[in-house]
């Protein structure tokens, strides 16, 4: 009788079947570096500086209440150009932008105040400062506000474009200039439909006077 032969080893698995021994639940060990890679580089994109700040934006601090001088600044403002819809931030950089350029603009903007009565109109109100003293600083407020600058030369600021009050008495036909007409892309919108006037008849145009002298008619 042969001897029972021993059982021949189990062949060596290659390198490339070796990557692909099942594990528990039958994922791969492929499978498994794969998701652990995603994991860190999604890991590394969240941790990001760049991107957590622009997730995350700051929210911007609120902007303190105007004081008592900006206030009044803006009431006289009101009242010397006749606008009753002054924007109180306007306001408050304009002020702001007087002080430094006038250096005793505090104590004539005081002097202003104080010239102030019910009912009185723009041209009073300029009167006024004129007999006080003070029109030459008045004329520069009223200009701030209609040209959204402040000062001349090199030293202007530049407080307010959009909202310059020279640009209202067109505003119903003109916009601001360097400004879009219809608001943001307004050229992907369909274009306003085409009107055509009803044609209309000439006048009759009269015959043109006779000029010269008329040659007296032949004796028959």
């Amino acid at each position: 009788m042969r001897p029972p032969s021993s059982p021949s080893p189990a062949p060596e698995q290659s390198s490339a079947t070796a990557g692909k021994v099942k594990l528990t639940g039958g994922i791969s060990r492929r499978h498994v570096l794969i998701g652990l890679a995603a994991l860190v580089a999604e890991a590394g994109f969240w941790s990001n500086p760049l991107f957590s700040n622009a997730q995350t934006p700051a929210v911007p601090a609120a902007a303190p209440p105007p004081s008592p001088e900006a206030l009044a600044f803006l009431n006289f403002s009101k009242r010397i150009t006749g606008h009753a819809d002054l924007k109180t931030d306007t306001g408050v950089r304009i002020e702001a932008a007087m002080r430094k350029t006038y250096p005793d603009f505090a104590a004539q903007s005081a002097r202003l105040g104080a010239l102030l009565q019910d009912g009185q109109e723009p041209k009073a109100l300029l009167a006024a400062a004129t007999d006080a003293g003070l029109r030459d600083l008045t004329l520069a407020i009223v200009a701030a506000w209609y040209t959204g600058t402040i000062g001349k030369g090199k030293q202007a600021v530049v407080v307010s474009y959009a909202e310059a009050l020279m640009y209202r008495p067109v505003s119903d036909g003109q916009t601001v200039p360097t400004y879009c007409n219809y608001g943001p892309v307004w050229w992907t919108k369909a274009p306003p439909a085409i009107r055509v006037s009803a044609p209309v008849a000439p006048a009759p145009v009269p015959a043109p006077p006779t000029t010269g002298t008329p040659e007296p008619k032949a004796k028959t």
